[in-house]
């Protein structure tokens, strides 16, 4: 499912897809009660229709907060309540950003002038002038070419300064983008920047720069940490959207999985405090007439760097969407609008800002297979503002981009492998295939075998190789029932005659990795506690340039 293994900007670059036509505002008189109360009842028909077990949405306009609604369940018995706390995911980007933004402030860090290795010594690429040239604007806004990391990140047992001393075995190319290349890594290695200059973590660090500041009481991080709210939601997933709108949810745990990619994606908060968020970013870091977060900081978060999504659309919502730091850059039939929307393991998430109009609109789901948060702030605006009305945002458009990412995610999970060979048996026995295979970058891949059975461990994620043809090997790869995707395996054989590597592929892309000697005839039995005695130890042969591992999420 992500960016990848979730698809990773699903939610952002769908709610764009459909052409728009913006007329002019209604000009029938409005009572502000009604439109709230069609609203609500809208809401609650498109959360049951999408199959959302749960979701908060709060509304301010002209700094005054008039709607906060909780929707359906955040567990199985509870109300989902505007108090109640969910994961951010990637809206936790844009704290990261601003948090820096004290920093350049306080004249501690820069944005563009600095290399980041200046700030962070561990941090090298594997071209010694990119790692010179490479600055915080560079990583916040997205312009590098760095392949997806999650994969080693996520639900990792490394430290983040191990896992950033990776990078630099990690194949790049140093030519920087104009086009937005998400990575949360690099948003993870700039957290880790900051935190090393300021000598606290950077979940300290979004605390005091952020969260004391502005007096905002329901933030924090880590899905262990919300656990101990007596009012957070729980994860859940469906199996297809049938059963997502039938209300056949399975409940899935509070585990770590973006503990190590805290500065990417792993705060939580109520739709409350991410109003009041919001608002404080709309009006430059002004809260109650005071200036609170840097005026500067912020206008650098909200300035364009690289290019979202350049497909031409209608000009009523912009040719293009740009990428500032932390937020998405458009605009809506003519009003502007910052935005991100966040995915992480069972959740998802919306915060829009209209700046010119006065609107902030935020959305919590315990859902993270949904169309609705991303078209919430479509239909607040049409209402609120009294635009003309040109799509159904919940009743329609929301439905079907649901379904479809059910879909998507769906044939994820089958994979999308060449066409199969018949009669082209494997050229070892089974038990050949079984060790350790290591990349420096990438982390270690392990099979055993296990009555005549492969089984393979990527970092976090488990699954069953099944021969396909020749050397080549499926399996669908899972971190409990959260994360499913099919992959294609193509083992090597060296000049020995013995298997020698193994080659992953993900969304067409391959890296190699190399079969090591295992000394210990326990390794292939404990892949995590074997692969963090031996990760740095050996230097292996780069991979093919254009691995890309699957994201685990819209962060």
């Amino acid at each position: 499912m992500v960016k990848t293994l979730f698809v990773l900007k699903a939610a952002l670059v769908l709610q764009f897809a459909t052409v728009i036509y913006a007329g002019e505002p209604d000009s029938v008189p409005r009572d502000m009660d009604t439109i709230l109360a069609k609203l609500k009842a809208d809401i609650e028909l498109a959360r049951n229709r999408t199959g959302v077990p749960g979701l908060g949405v709060a509304i301010m306009h002209k700094g005054k907060l008039v709607f906060a609604e909780g929707f359906g369940k955040r567990n199985k018995k509870d109300p989902f309540t505007p108090e109640t706390r969910s994961m951010l995911g990637s809206l936790t980007k844009a704290f990261t950003a601003t948090t820096i933004g004290e920093l350049v402030a306080e004249g501690k860090m820069d944005w563009d002038s600095t290399s980041i290795n200046t700030y962070l010594p561990d941090f090298e690429t594997i071209d010694p002038v990119l790692t010179s040239q490479l600055t915080l604007q560079d990583l916040l806004s997205h312009r590098t070419t760095f392949p997806s990391l999650d994969v080693s990140w996520f639900w990792g047992n490394e430290t983040r300064r191990d896992l950033i001393r990776r990078i630099r075995h990690v194949p790049v190319n140093p030519k920087l983008r104009s086009t937005t290349n998400y990575n949360n890594v690099m948003y993870s290695v700039a957290g880790e920047a900051a935190a090393n200059v300021a000598g606290v973590s950077i979940e300290q660090l979004v605390r005091d720069k952020i969260f004391r500041p502005l007096g905002f009481s329901s933030m924090g991080f880590t899905m262990d940490a919300m656990s101990k709210s007596s009012n957070h939601a729980l994860p859940y997933k469906a199996a297809s959207y049938e059963d997502a709108v039938a209300g056949r949810f399975i409940e899935l745990p509070l585990d770590g999985m973006a503990e190590k990619s805290a500065a990417a994606g792993d705060m939580y908060s109520s739709v409350l405090d991410l109003t009041r968020w919001g608002e404080a970013v709309r009006k430059g870091g002004v809260q109650n007439g005071k200036q609170v977060l840097s005026k500067e900081g912020i206008a650098a978060t909200l300035t364009a760097h690289t290019i979202f999504n350049p497909a031409l659309r209608d000009p009523d919502v912009g040719l293009s969407v740009q990428y500032g730091m932390g937020w998405v850059l458009g605009s809506y039939k003519g009003n502007n609008l910052y935005e991100h929307g966040g995915r992480v393991f069972g959740y998802m998430t919306d915060l829009a800002i209209f700046p010119n109009a006065e609107l902030v609109v935020a959305v919590l789901t315990n859902s993270d297979v949904t169309g609705l948060p991303a078209y919430v702030k479509f239909q607040v605006a049409d209402e609120v503002l009294g635009l003309r009305k040109t799509h159904d945002w919940l009743a329609v458009d929301a439905i079907a981009t649901t379904a479809a990412l059910y879909n998507i995610y769906d044939g994820l999970a089958k994979g999308n492998f060449p066409e199969k060979v018949p009669n082209k048996p494997p050229a070892h026995e089974l038990g050949a295939y079984a060790g350790e295979y290591f990349h420096p970058g990438f982390g270690s891949i392990v099979v055993r075998l296990d009555e005549d059975e492969l089984h393979i461990s990527y970092e976090a994620f488990k699954g069953v190789l099944t021969h396909y043809h020749f050397e080549s090997f499926t399996t669908v790869l899972s971190h409990g029932t959260a994360v499913e995707i099919g992959q294609l395996l193509i083992f090597r054989t060296g000049a020995n005659g013995k298997v020698s590597g193994v080659s992953i592929e993900a969304m067409s892309a391959q890296a190699i990795f190399t079969k090591r000697q295992v000394k210990s005839p326990q390794a292939t039995q404990h892949p995590s506690e074997y692969h963090s005695r031996h990760a740095h130890t050996v230097v292996m042969a780069q991979s093919q340039l254009s691995f890309r591992p699957f994201h685990v999420v819209q962060l």
